[in-house]
């Protein structure tokens, strides 16, 4: 049977698939859908088709298709940004979550195009977190010692003590967090949390479970930084009921995508149980009663929160449920 691609009727995202699929010789037909004219721009070809399609995470992001100019276009980003450790300077801004955003999404549909900007690749690892990491490794019953940085008051925020030792700790990346595992040096979050996955065969068996693999680690990362953008935003009081008007239709996603399975890929945990589990503890500390409708989800968190290992883990001094952010953050930064 023919696969289906459905995307707008234009190159954007869907281009590198369309390739792909083109040179893996693949049984496929293309469903293109029509935006209309300004002033409307009218969406309704594909709105009312959008929820009958049984898709987890129905997607309607709208981005500029891309051109032939994108290395130039990165190479702006890269000047502007410079040596300075965030956009704006020495200390995060909220822009630096929407320089994240953009970057993240180009990087996603053209991998390489970061490649030859190292400041723009040390940029996105620096916003990484290890909340995930932390778990998995106690999950594991992986012997490791943990390194906590820790940043200075405002208002100068000072990273000394980090950056006092970024440079020396052979990284080809350097950035936090980072894992240290004998000769294997390793930044990127999601990097870290797979190698240690595939130490311990928690990646998944089959393909539709590795497929929800994907989709599920893309849509936390999402998720979180929508999250990140309210929290680190000076105007956070003024953007938080708009944020939380939307977060029930977010929550029902991934109660939906969960379903009846005890963990997101399936009957096994994996790796991205992990990643599930934090941003739902972010979102259920920002709102304590955005789980409620979403028993499925409670369920998971009691699930994942009473395996022994993270059972005790949680008892231990070690443990460290806040702060959820930095220091620069609006909300929950102590």
């Amino acid at each position: 049977m023919a696969m289906t691609l459905g995307y707008w009727d234009i190159r954007g995202l869907a281009h590198a698939i369309r390739l792909l699929l083109e040179y893996t010789d693949s049984n496929y037909e293309e469903k293109k859908y029509t935006m209309g004219d300004a002033p409307d721009y009218d969406r309704s070809q594909w709105l009312s088709e959008k929820f009958k399609l049984g898709l987890d995470f129905p997607n309607e992001k709208l981005k500029p298709e891309y051109l032939e100019a994108l290395p130039e276009t990165m190479k702006l980003f890269s000047q502007f940004l410079g040596k300075r450790p965030w956009f704006a300077g020495d200390k995060l801004t909220y822009v630096d979550f929407l320089a994240y955003d953009i970057l993240d999404l180009h990087r996603i549909f053209e991998p390489k195009c970061l490649d030859a900007f190292s400041n723009l690749k040390d940029f996105i690892t620096r916003l990484e977190l290890a909340h995930a990491i932390r778990l998995l490794l106690e999950y594991t019953d992986s012997n490791y010692e943990e390194k906590k940085y820790t940043m200075g008051d405002a208002p100068d925020y000072d990273r000394s003590q980090w950056l006092n030792e970024k440079f020396k700790l052979g990284l080809d990346f350097p950035n936090l967090p980072y894992l240290i595992d004998g000769a294997h040096k390793i930044t990127q979050s999601n990097a870290i949390l797979r190698y240690i996955a595939r130490k311990h065969n928690l990646c998944g068996e089959t393909e539709e479970e590795k497929i929800r693999m994907d989709i599920l680690e893309n849509e936390v990362m999402d998720t979180r930084m929508a999250l990140v953008r309210v929290c680190y935003n000076p105007d956070f009081e003024k953007l938080k009921p708009q944020y939380l008007e939307a977060l029930p239709d977010k929550v029902k996603l991934f109660s939906q995508f969960l379903g009846k399975r005890p963990w997101f890929a399936g009957d096994k945990i994996t790796y991205v149980d992990f990643l599930a589990y934090d941003i739902l503890d972010y979102l259920r500390t920002f709102e304590p009663k955005c789980l409620d409708a979403f028993p499925n989800l409670k369920d998971f968190i009691a699930r994942f929160e009473g395996l022994k290992k993270i059972s005790a883990y949680m008892k231990t001094s070690r443990f460290l449920p806040k702060p959820l952010f930095l220091k620069t953050a609006v909300w929950c930064n102590k």
